[in-house]
């Protein structure tokens, strides 16, 4: 069977929506929700009335496509187990895929004449710094994902026109100083991944898939109080 072939599932809930989809050759059924809060209670659903509307049966996947973040510890650990407990159950394999690549991608997709030589995906961290990752204009990472202020990003934007996107992007160009406003420019509705887009790139890198665990690059809110802290020699 070639990589066109296989009947894949890709599933979101690592950011700010939930979203789930069957690609055979192309989309058979989608579904996407944008929401802050309840991906826990919504994708286990999703995922049931997106095979249902697809005329697929669990047992004719080939694959699990799933975002491994970076994104919130609850929508990551969500979207995580679920794919690896289908996967397990199906005895099919499950690839990983960045939140930030499938807005890349999504971008590329989209706006395939209009990205520039350098792609910027910005994606909201729920605190006071983005996530943030440089791509060219086919949505190849140029970079590794990072986390940083929004004052940093500014400062290391690439020079020359460049396409700003993900739903972190709005408070990025807010502050960038007037001399950019010309080369800088601000790809509308790119906002989230999309489990359609992240069901193409886990089929287009079969060879060397990403695994399917979790991608924190932000460090963790809650340490160990000092006083319990275990000192080793």
């Amino acid at each position: 069977m070639t990589n066109q072939k296989l009947k894949v599932l890709g599933i979101d809930s690592a950011l700010s929506a939930c979203s789930a989809a069957v690609w055979n050759q192309t989309v058979e059924a989608s579904d996407f929700k944008l929401m802050s809060f309840g991906c826990v209670e919504t994708l286990a659903p999703m995922i049931r009335r997106v095979m249902e509307k697809s005329g697929l049966s669990f047992c004719e996947l080939d694959l699990i496509a799933v975002t491994v973040g970076p994104g919130s510890f609850t929508g990551l650990r969500t979207c995580l187990s679920t794919a690896k407990g289908l996967g397990l159950a199906l005895k099919i394999p499950v690839h990983g895929v960045t939140t930030l690549e499938a807005v890349a991608f999504a971008a590329k997709r989209e706006y395939l004449h209009k990205v520039n030589n350098h792609l910027a995906v910005v994606l909201e961290t729920r605190r006071d710094d983005l996530y943030f990752q440089q791509f060219d204009a086919t949505a190849t990472p140029q970079g590794k994902p990072m986390v940083k202020s929004v004052d940093e990003i500014v400062d290391i934007l690439p020079n020359g026109q460049t396409s700003l996107c993900g739903d972190g992007a709005s408070k990025l160009f807010a502050t960038l100083p007037r001399s950019r406003y010309r080369e800088i420019q601000k790809l509308k509705n790119i906002d989230s991944p999309n489990a359609i887009d992240i069901a193409q790139i886990a089929l287009k890198r079969l060879e060397k898939p990403l695994k399917a665990e979790p991608l924190y690059i932000h460090p963790p809110a809650a340490k160990p109080p000092e006083s319990l802290r275990i000192i080793r020699s």
